[in-house]
């Protein structure tokens, strides 16, 4: 894990601001810098830093620095790359980057694992390519050189890198399938381009002004929603669609009228339908989810595992023990869980079955309210922009307990809620689907034997079939009259934001009326983007690499073509999952139907333990917003800690939208 910047404009550029990019983002790779330029002339520069260690610049490979960045000849310079490394693998100066292959052709900064390097290599080797390092960064750019941009098919991780082919001067800039990797673009009002890890870059960059993103503000504060499409809530910032690439000459590297550049979409989840037996998917799950995590363990470094309770992360961990005991490893795997000292909010119970089973080395963590306050403008500057709620404040915090304990890799179970139904989102899209085929006694012993595991009223059934046999233009208007958007919409002034309110649902792509849609929806739009982000800069922020086993490609794809009651039946959420962990996971875990994750004791702190802090923070926003928070954002916030309205999570997005703001000085 590490992080990228670069500069790119024929007229010439200042590659003095890419030392600035590299160092406001010390904290995704503090282990090692360097920096590579070209001249006007094609003339390459392998530069370094202070972070660069004293074996890299003793090393003898063609990609090794030869001198500072600041110290070049005076010249017109028109490329600068930068990298900033978090050493994972091979952590020898041969891993040093931008790293080039081919004789000083292809040049590469990469952020990133590819899990399967070492069966790529193999490939690579019977074509007649030769290797100097262990590294996966190697491996990409000789792949890059035998098959192009196909090459990105044949890698299974995350990533996001840039490689320059020195000659045909020409820009290769590439995202993983679901984006867990970060890649951001900018353009100056020069025409400068500039592209990033994290947003927070181009504020070091001349030309830079943060604007607000009305559209996006507005999606945020009315509907929690951020990082569903590619812009991002500043103007002019856009990030590289999952799954995206962009190849383009240095003299056509130009925005459209909107800022953006031709991106191409490589990647997209196909339909073919699994024929076999629920016990056949359930043995195929478990081969998939085995060889994931034992690819996801292939580090040099400490690998430890988040643990919530659930079952995602809580079969994660059971794996990664199997696979200790059968390799004859005695260390104590480490295990990192977030608790509270309410018993409301608390899942160590949950934890602790997993860690008896296993006899992990458990840590856990507090937090407290006193922690918000303290750390909140620190988190949000990690993130670039605002988060939904506490659950990236306690992620912040195990990331940091991992570090803080020696581990500088930390797996966990993000991921499999949006393509198995985690929540129960699947359930009255199957119940719609059950009708529109008139299974009509299927469907009235599924509606039986969910309600004696959770009871629903029928009224709610009846309303959650119906929403999903309307079109969707029907259905985002009974969402606006039976949600709590219009009360917020009472308290933000929407005039102020100039912008033609719409559903972001209406910007999606893709709908969300059969199972295979919402699984699509949730994974590429409404839900996973932001909790990959929120994963990336908490983990990034503590100089710790995340990985997310569930997030295999081969996985997601055979789950997305599973039968719909493979997954959700009977008021059993991930179905063929809970069978597959058969034997691995104890029977109380395997079998949990109330997942919560790691959950804060939010309601609590806002109503009871310390409401006049809350309250003083949405004062401070109506007051920096120029009006957009109304004062009567005050008012409701008094209801909701009343309990005269029922507790959401509104307040927080105010005033994470004001710390926004102040903290990269956002003009509105």
């Amino acid at each position: 894990m590490c992080g990228i910047s670069g500069i790119i404009d024929i007229k010439g550029i200042d590659i003095k601001q890419t030392r600035a990019m590299s160092d406001i983002i010390r904290h995704r790779g503090p282990d090692d810098e360097g920096f590579l330029v070209a001249d006007v002339n094609d003339q390459l520069y392998c530069c370094g830093g202070p972070d660069t260690p004293a074996a890299v610049w003793s090393s003898k490979y063609s990609y090794s620095p030869a001198g500072i960045l600041e110290e070049l000849p005076d010249r017109t310079f028109r490329l600068a790359m930068g990298h900033r490394r978090l050493s994972i693998l091979d952590l020898t100066p041969a891993g040093h980057q931008p790293m080039s292959y081919g004789s000083g052709r292809y040049w590469i900064a990469f952020n990133g694992e590819i899990y399967n390097h070492n069966d790529i290599k193999k490939e690579l080797l019977d074509l007649g390519y030769q290797f100097i390092s262990r590294t996966d960064t190697e491996i990409v750019l000789a792949a890059y050189a035998e098959w192009g941009y196909e090459c990105q098919n044949r890698f299974v991780g995350m990533w996001a890198f840039a490689i320059y082919d020195h000659t045909l001067k020409e820009l290769f800039l590439s995202r993983d399938r679901y984006g867990i990797k970060p890649l951001y673009y900018w353009f100056s009002s020069s025409g400068c381009f500039h592209f990033a890890s994290e947003i927070k870059q181009f504020s070091t960059c001349a030309g830079w002004e943060a604007k607000m993103n009305s559209e996006k503000a507005y999606d945020y504060l009315i509907y929690s929603f951020t990082d569903h499409s590619d812009e991002t809530m500043f103007t002019g910032v856009y990030q590289l669609p999952s799954g995206s690439y962009y190849i383009s000459n240095f003299d056509q590297i130009k925005p459209d009228s909107s800022g953006r550049i031709n991106y191409h979409k490589w990647y997209f989840l196909k339909r073919d339908p699994f024929k076999g037996s629920f016990n056949e998917a359930s043995e195929i799950f478990r081969k998939h989810f085995e060889r994931s995590v034992k690819e996801h363990l292939n580090a040099d470094v400490t690998v430890g595992t988040a643990l919530s309770g659930g079952l995602d992360s809580s079969s994660i961990v059971c794996e990664v023990n199997k696979i200790l005991r059968n390799n004859g490893k005695t260390e104590l795997q480490k295990t990192f869980s977030s608790c509270a000292l309410d018993e409301r909010y608390d899942e160590s119970y949950w934890m602790n079955i997993v860690i008896k089973h296993t006899k992990v080395q458990a840590y856990f963590i507090y937090p407290t309210l006193n922690e918000v306050a303290d750390l909140t403008s620190e988190i949000i500057w990690h993130q670039d922009e605002p988060y939904q709620s506490q659950s990236a404040f306690l992620a912040y915090n195990v990331f940091r307990l991992a570090r803080e304990n020696g581990v500088k890799v930390l797996l966990n179970g993000q991921g499999a809620d949006e393509y198995l139904g985690g929540y129960g989102q699947f359930t009255m899209a199957r119940y719609a689907s059950m009708l529109k085929h008139l299974r009509i006694l299927p469907l009235v012993l599924d509606i039986r034997n969910r309600q004696k595991i959770n009871h629903i009223p029928f009224l709610f059934l009846l309303q959650g079939i119906g929403y999903h046999l309307l079109p969707l233009s029907m259905r985002t208007g009974i969402a606006h009259i039976t949600s709590s958007y219009d009360q917020i919409k009472k308290i933000i002034d929407i005039e102020k934001l100039k912008i033609k309110p719409s559903h972001p649902y209406t910007r999606i792509p893709v709908n969300y009326l059969t199972i295979p849609e919402i699984s699509e929806h949730l994974t590429f739009f409404s839900t996973l983007p932001k909790y990959l982000r929120w994963e990336d800069r908490n983990s990034m922020a503590h100089s710790v690499e995340a990985r997310v086993p569930f997030l295999d490609h081969r996985l997601v794809e055979f789950a997305y073509n599973l039968p719909d009651d493979f997954i959700d039946r009977d008021g059993i959420t991930k179905k063929v999952m809970r069978e597959a962990m058969n034997g691995l996971l104890p029977e109380k875990i395997k079998n949990r139907k109330d997942k919560k994750g790691f959950v804060t004791p939010e309601e609590l702190w806002v109503r009871k333990e310390n409401p006049a802090l809350f309250r003083s923070k949405i004062s401070e926003a109506i007051d920096l917003t120029d009006g957009i928070i109304k004062p009567g954002a005050l008012k409701y916030f008094d209801r909701i800690v009343s309990g005269e309205v029922p507790f959401n999570y509104t307040y927080w997005r105010i005033i994470q939208f004001n710390e926004w703001i102040r903290k990269f000085k956002v003009k509105i």
